[in-house]
């Protein structure tokens, strides 16, 4: 009988190549999924609040409700809280605001769109200090002050001063340090106008309504945005989702909830 000699060499080489051949494939898939991990997974970008939040509410006098509940909150999570109330929201006050070094600013002011009509009128914030022709005349005569009144149809309102995009991209001191803006109140994402002026001085969000809300709306959606923020851990899309879905939009004017830019949706807050 004659021996095949070498059968069985090449029978292991040829199953040791095959074998190669699956290990290379395999670690090539597990390549890929390591790529498509590291570009397409999310990732989220926290942003303390440690520093402090500044709520600026020109509505306190008549309805501290929700600012009190708003303190209450923060201070038990360990945040310290500045308040400018009333006859402090003034447009010095708007001027330094950029300077205190917040990481949340909270505005509970009038806002409203002034200077022209149209779907590309900038929104203006309102200030609690009174109109006159001779203050902040420089800031009058570039157009990045206006006067305004909150209810154009009582002919009884006294005008105040109130603050444009203008103002906030020549007049705000210092930056904004990546803080995130929520105004809560009518039309600050009308355009994103004003929103992008402040991106421009260094804030990293900005969250508003699109058209006019009413104050208990505005008020209870911006608790609730808080809490899913600072509390169950959303991302900022998450939070303005779930504000949208339990709040929903403002019943007289449908006025939404949004946030800008876009890629500030994954941004989280954190105590």
């Amino acid at each position: 009988m004659v021996r095949r000699k070498g059968r069985r060499r090449t029978f292991r080489a040829s199953h040791k190549r095959k074998l190669n051949r699956r290990v290379c494939a395999v670690g090539l898939v597990l390549i890929g999924a390591i790529i498509l991990f590291y570009f397409f997974w999310p990732r989220f970008e926290y942003v303390s609040v440690k520093g402090g939040v500044a709520i600026v509410d020109s509505f306190y006098s008549s309805t501290p409700q929700f600012t009190q509940e708003a303190i209450s909150f923060l201070e038990a999570k360990g945040i310290e809280v500045d308040v400018h109330k009333d006859e402090d929201v003034t447009v010095e006050l708007y001027r330094r605001l950029s300077r205190y070094d917040y990481r949340l600013i909270v505005l509970r002011v009038h806002a409203g769109v002034l200077g022209r009509e149209g779907p590309t009128a900038p929104t203006f914030l309102f200030t609690n200090e009174p109109y006159t022709t001779g203050s902040h005349w420089i800031e009058q005569m570039s157009g990045q002050v206006l006067s305004g009144v909150i209810d154009p149809d009582n002919p009884g309102e006294k005008p105040v001063f109130t603050v444009g995009p203008l103002f906030v991209a020549m007049s705000m001191e210092g930056n904004f340090n990546d803080s995130i803006i929520m105004l809560s109140s009518c039309l600050g994402l009308y355009t994103d106008q004003l929103a992008e002026v402040f991106m421009q001085k260094g804030a990293k969000a900005f969250i508003s309504w699109d058209e006019k809300v009413g104050l208990a709306h505005t008020d209870e959606a911006c608790i609730l945005l808080l809490q899913a923020l600072l509390e169950e851990g959303m991302t900022i899309e998450e939070a303005v989702e779930k504000v949208m879905t339990e709040v929903g939009p403002d019943p007289t004017h449908g006025g939404k909830l949004r946030y800008y830019p876009n890629e500030a949706g994954s941004l989280k807050l954190k105590p």
